[in-house]
């Protein structure tokens, strides 16, 4: 999309009725506010967004819940966008250089992807700072994603899950990954909590205002190369596994006590 079209879009959306056009849900205080992807090529300076339709109130009456999972096809969910498919985005992806987020919000309360270990916000404001950061970019996002979506049909509707692809360089407050929203220092107020993912998977953190923060059984992987996003808790192995792995070990005890003797 021409950088005047996103930034005559922009402007009709301040314009409007403050967000109620929003793609991306994030004005509820009930937690129906919904999750959304980033993902950023740092190499071609490109930014792709999804709105993944689920809430926060999914993550979080499931967090414990080790049955729960959700899988997403990029290349499936963004075959209609005329100007957004994932495919666009990953043709020349460069996937070494590539971080990704996914996060939702609640109020002063948040799910944010994450790779390191991390603390507890100070305050309650610390936390609400942070929440409305998010929100703000999540407004940001519905801009871009309008713009590359014009002509489908209830783009502006919350059920409608749309993309966006956005350049750096691009109108400013489009959905850009490190700009208005940077998620390598996004929790400049809790330590060692960056959002961006580097690799192929990244736990979940549920941040509990300032009352303390925890893990997510499920994380999420991420496959760039197919273009898959999926979201589950590990797979245990069998009992019958542990068992032949003990027996396995006794074999050895027993064999190195022999030739010992």
């Amino acid at each position: 999309m021409k950088n005047l079209n996103k930034a005559l879009l922009a402007t009709a959306l301040l314009a409007s009725s403050a967000g109620a056009n929003a793609a991306i849900w994030a004005s509820s205080n009930t937690g129906a506010n919904e999750a959304f992807l980033s993902v950023y090529d740092k190499t071609q300076k490109t930014t792709f967004t999804l709105d993944l339709g689920v809430t926060y109130n999914d993550f979080f009456n499931n967090k414990d819940n080790a049955a729960y999972s959700l899988s997403f096809d990029l290349n499936a969910l963004t075959a209609g966008s005329p100007n957004a498919k994932w495919s666009t985005f990953a043709a020349n992806m460069d996937a070494a250089n590539t971080s990704w987020g996914v996060m939702t919000t609640n109020a002063a309360k948040m799910f944010v992807t994450g790779e390191k270990s991390i603390a507890k916000f100070a305050t309650l404001n610390a936390a609400s700072s942070v929440a409305t950061v998010i929100r703000g970019h999540v407004s940001q996002i519905n801009t871009g994603a309008l713009a590359d979506n014009a002509g489908v049909a209830n783009a502006n509707q919350a059920s409608t899950n749309l993309s966006s692809i956005v350049v750096d360089s691009d109108t400013a407050g489009t959905g850009q990954h490190n700009q208005n929203l940077p998620f390598a220092t996004i929790f400049g107020q809790v330590s060692a909590a960056d959002a961006d993912i580097n690799g192929s998977e990244g736990a979940f953190w549920f941040y509990n205002q300032q009352n303390g923060n925890s893990q997510t059984l499920q994380s999420w992987h991420m496959n760039l190369a197919a273009g898959k996003l999926t979201y589950a808790a590990p797979v245990p192995l069998p009992a019958a596994v542990w068992m032949f792995g003990a027996g396995l070990m006794g074999v050895l005890r027993s064999t190195r006590r022999k030739y010992a003797a």
